[in-house]
């Protein structure tokens, strides 16, 4: 059976793509985690650029899914529902974090930046060109070295941690966001590039992943820390 049309499977492929690349990514670092590897993980060389590629693709793929949704007309109850689920989970990663692991709490993680990028993109869906040249501002912002990179964050506050499990920086990866409408517009990207391969028997298992990302990220981490320290206890 093929995939339904209704949705971009391109769009949907790359947030697959993406959320494998997490998946991988977060299980190398559990390795490191539990001592079995030495790796200098997420931050030394080859890592943090690997950090990068998949955080590129989820802000890349929020601009395009902001703009396939709302470019004609914002649909204010879809996007407050789904704003208030991104924010829902971004809170509880927030408190299961500062209860367990204090010292490193996530203040400001990926999907705190979903959701506020969510908001402030929005008004721009209906604007490619607009759209392009802000997210262009933003990476040469964040090429010249004028904001930290807990700009505003350590204008507000005086007690987060030094070292935080998760954050992105506003500046300049607020510009992908904004990258991402310009190329939800593009012509090439619209026509849905991968379409053919939904007559694959397989395609929808491929783009399943792509369509429960939010539920895929809450839960892959316990279930690879739960799964890692079980066989610790084995070994």
């Amino acid at each position: 059976m093929s995939l339904s049309h209704t949705r971009n499977f391109t769009l949907d492929l790359m947030r697959t793509f993406a959320i494998v690349l997490m998946v991988i990514f977060h299980f190398l670092y559990d390795l490191k985690l539990f001592g079995w590897v030495s790796w200098d993980t997420p931050d030394g060389f080859g890592w943090q650029q690997f950090r990068w590629v998949i955080i590129t693709l989820f802000f890349l793929a929020l601009g395009i899914s902001l703009t396939f949704a709302h470019q004609h007309n914002i649909d204010y109850p879809n996007f407050m529902k789904r704003l208030a689920k991104i924010t829902a989970s971004a809170l509880i990663i927030s408190i299961v974090t500062f209860i367990f692991i204090r010292e490193n709490w996530i203040f400001f993680g990926v999907l705190h930046f979903l959701a506020l990028a969510s908001v402030l993109c929005l008004p721009f869906v209906k604007m490619p060109r607009t759209s392009f040249v802000i997210g262009t501002g933003f990476m040469l912002l964040g090429a010249s070295g004028w904001f930290i990179s807990r700009w505003p964050f350590h204008l507000l506050f005086t007690d987060l941690p030094l070292y935080t499990n998760d954050y992105v920086a506003i500046v300049p990866w607020l510009g992908m966001v904004f990258f991402g409408i310009a190329l939800g517009h593009n012509a090439w990207f619209k026509a849905d590039p991968m379409q053919h391969l939904t007559q694959h028997r397989y395609s929808k298992y491929a783009a399943l992943p792509g369509q429960h990302g939010l539920l895929i990220y809450l839960l892959h981490q316990p279930i690879l820390i739960g799964s890692l320290y079980l066989i610790s206890l084995m070994l």
